[in-house]
């Protein structure tokens, strides 16, 4: 599902065709034989290029006030920034806890390399702002995120003012129904993981099977390098 290019390595162009080729392979075969995984080679920052894929999402968000509403542009911009969709109530190990564990490696990586401290940033944006209030964003915040590596808790005043923002990333997200009819607090959703620019531009995107901590934080090193 989706558009644009959902999977992590389609934004890569290497010196040439055939480096392309075994890169290719290589994520293959990770993907197919876990083994693969005990030593994993991940392409060196600055040695590849990421394209500009999409303008990074508009619209207006809650931080931790319902009275003080914010641009999302605002989150977006002057800072390499990995974005991404959760609720609290995620239990899904393939959606929101996936997410939670790259954003984790990430921000340890940022707080540990003093030349990105400031430089990057984490947003979270709810899928459930009726259980997902600015106050638990507010705590989720305090307790993550540090002066060095920000990290954002978004959430907005309804569904009517997240799904714009849902449709310009092209996440689908749905609740599921009991039997009888009735709404749960299940959310299915694509996980998709954003990295954008200083510019405001979408300039990877991960999906379940590409989420790599490793590879996210070498094209987080790639776009830092461009600034040089």
């Amino acid at each position: 599902m989706g558009m644009g290019k959902p999977l992590a390595w389609r934004s890569r162009y290497l010196p040439n065709g055939y480096a392309l080729l075994v890169l290719l392979a290589f994520f293959l075969s990770i993907a197919n034989n876990q083994r693969c995984l005990a030593n994993p080679a991940y392409p060196e920052a600055g040695t590849y290029k990421l394209q500009k894929i999409q303008p990074a999402p508009s619209g207006w968000v809650l931080q931790d006030s319902v009275w003080i509403p914010r641009r999302l542009s605002s989150y977006t911009k002057d800072k390499v920034t990995l974005f991404s969709f959760f609720y609290g109530t995620c239990r899904d190990p393939q959606g929101c806890p996936k997410a939670w564990d790259a954003f984790l490696a990430v921000h340890k990586a940022v707080k540990m390399n003093p030349k990105w401290h400031n430089k990057v940033r984490l947003v979270f944006v709810s899928l459930d702002p009726n259980a997902d209030t600015p106050e638990m964003m507010s705590i989720f915040q305090s307790s993550m995120s540090t002066p060095e590596a920000p990290w954002a808790f978004l959430t907005t005043w309804s569904e009517s003012f997240l799904t714009p923002i849902l449709n310009d990333m092209y996440v689908p997200a749905w609740r599921e129904f009991d039997d009888k009819g009735k709404q749960t607090d299940v959310i299915n959703h694509l996980l998709k993981v954003f990295l954008i620019d200083k510019e405001a531009w979408v300039r990877e995107i991960y999906t379940t099977n590409f989420l790599d901590p490793n590879v996210v934080i070498a094209d987080i090193g790639t776009l830092l390098l461009e600034e040089e």
